[in-house]
């Protein structure tokens, strides 16, 4: 029984570190044939959980541990409580992969990619200099974004003109007036 009953703390200190991890990280950690390696910092974009994440592992872990104390308390041999703690791992991994699946699905990209501003029409919001920077508002997706701009020509822009958003900069755009 205390063969079992350390694997179960070992998992839950696993799964405590990982919350505590995660909470300052802000990302777990997946095995899988991404690249032939271990990919870091959870599931690509859009692909949601995988089977061999540290929880999910971690979770496994833990009720196989609590499975296998349970079955050794009724007097069942190892071999037979080493199978209920496989069941009640299984069980509880894939009730937290079902969970991590919905958690997943729900969550939103804010993220706006950079390439897709070029050919935009947008508004100077702070007056671009000559030689200098200013800013530029525009709407994408319903959501108002605000870019650091530079004026293709070299040119001053005065707040309030109309631009178009002709390439990419580093961090700002480069527009010119439409």
């Amino acid at each position: 029984m205390l063969i079992y009953a350390a694997i179960a703390l070992v998992g839950f200190v696993f799964l405590l570190v990982l919350l505590f991890a995660g909470e300052v990280f802000g990302h777990d950690h997946d095995l899988g044939a991404h690249d032939g390696g271990v990919e870091h910092g959870g599931s690509e974009v859009g692909g949601g959980p995988s089977v061999f994440s540290t929880r999910i592992m971690a979770s496994f872990i833990t009720s196989f541990g609590v499975g296998g104390v349970v079955a050794r308390y009724y007097n069942l041999p190892h071999p037979a409580a080493s199978g209920v703690g496989i069941a009640t791992g299984a069980v509880m991994a894939g009730l937290v992969y079902q969970f991590a699946k919905i958690l997943y699905s729900q969550q939103a990209s804010s993220e706006l990619q950079m390439s897709g501003l070029v050919g935009r029409s947008a508004e100077v919001t702070v007056a671009i200099p000559a030689n200098g920077v200013g800013q530029v508002s525009l709407n994408v997706a319903g959501e108002r974004t605000e870019h650091v701009a530079r004026a293709k020509d070299g040119g001053a822009l005065s707040r309030g003109a109309q631009v178009v958003i002709t390439a990419l900069g580093g961090d700002s755009v480069v527009v010119e007036k439409s």
